[in-house]
């Protein structure tokens, strides 16, 4: 999974999120699981 910059992740099972201020590869975490994007 690519991250851009500008671009808000969340935790679906603590509420945690994370905005992404310098995009690459890779996948975010947390809990143990993916992060989902937020939508706007």
């Amino acid at each position: 999974m690519t991250s851009h910059k500008g671009e808000l992740y969340y935790c679906e099972i603590c509420g945690a999120e994370v905005k992404v201020e310098k995009g690459g590869d890779g996948s975010l975490t947390c809990c143990g699981q993916a992060m989902v994007i937020k939508e706007t």
